[in-house]
């Protein structure tokens, strides 16, 4: 959120020329003392332009004249603030919506792993190979990403632990189940806080997990989803609920993928900060202009190869 830069630029006393929601044309403007607050025509998006940041300037309140750890979080504010709405968001959804279930079970489907290795109801879910589950959906990521391959688990069974292995089986629409319900848990204040504390965390943690597995190549570009590709997405969501965690996962990734390090994002900026306060020197004009030149041309191309990828799964 661009208003994340715009307020830790008022904190820290750097002028701000201009605040805008959107790109393009401007639509609707208005001055404000030395700030001009403006409504563009392409409503993605939007930007905070700030005395020195893409010049050198002479004003003592300009960007290029405070301290480069000051520079630093007020480049870093935009994707942070997009971070924290968007756990928040995600947050509020789990606490007021969300329907959880302890890990003791309730039912055993018939023709599943879970009956085939002997689970019991009354049994209680502690780890699925090696890994502690508290969630439902955990166990559910479990299952689908091993798919038909054996799964160790840690079982409670009357105070006792034993190991019990299972092997998941694809249903007719391709996903996995061991065959297993979970008892509900009691609607109160502290479970709906504790467990969409949870599910919180394992919201970010998937998001995280999905950057890793395209910085290593486990993703590939084809696969990514872009502004048309998201608005298809948002038109088919079936209620408030869904429309909200939309938005909330728009949010948060928008805020972690802008602190890439990756030019012109402003991940990328902060790394040349860091380059120069660790050097104690600017990098040269023509060398800064060039590597964010680079960078733009790049991520114009990869949005126009998201774009046709996500015009070509929609019709």
């Amino acid at each position: 959120m661009k208003d994340g830069h715009y307020t830790v630029a008022k904190l820290f006393n750097v002028k701000v020329n201009e605040f805008s929601i959107g790109f393009g044309k401007k639509i609707f403007g208005k001055q404000k003392g030395e700030t001009l607050y403006a409504l563009r025509a392409v409503p993605l998006g939007g930007y905070v332009m700030l005395e020195g940041e893409e010049e050198e300037s002479s004003d003592p309140r300009a960007f290029n004249n405070i301290s480069i750890w000051k520079r630093i979080i007020i480049v870093a504010a935009g994707g942070v603030v997009n971070i924290i709405f968007g756990l928040l968001v995600y947050f509020i959804i789990a606490t007021s919506m969300g329907n959880y279930y302890s890990m003791v079970v309730s039912d055993v489907a018939s023709g599943y792993g879970a009956e085939i290795a002997g689970i019991q109801v009354d049994d209680e879910i502690i780890s699925a190979n090696g890994k502690k589950i508290n969630l439902v959906s955990e166990l559910n990521e479990i299952v689908n990403t091993e798919k038909e391959n054996e799964i160790s688990f840690e079982i409670k069974r009357n105070n006792e632990i034993i190991n019990i292995n299972i092997t998941p089986k694809a249903d007719e629409n391709g996903i996995y189940y061991i065959g297993l319900n979970f008892k509900p848990l009691e609607k109160t204040f502290a479970n709906s806080i504790y467990y969409g504390f949870l599910s919180t965390a394992n919201f970010s943690a998937s998001i995280i997990d999905n950057l890793k597995e395209l910085a290593k190549g486990g993703i590939r570009a084809d696969q990514l989803t872009g502004p048309i590709g998201i608005s298809s997405m948002v038109s088919k969501t079936t209620g408030f609920g869904e429309f909200v965690y939309i938005l909330a996962l728009i949010s948060l990734s928008l805020g972690i993928t802008n602190l890439l390090p990756f030019p012109p994002l402003d991940g990328g900026k902060i790394v040349i900060l860091l380059i120069e306060a660790i050097r104690r020197k600017k990098m040269n004009a023509e060398l800064e202009l060039n590597i964010q030149t680079a960078g733009f041309i790049l991520m114009i191309l990869l949005s126009v190869y998201v774009a046709y990828n996500d015009i070509l799964r929609i019709f």
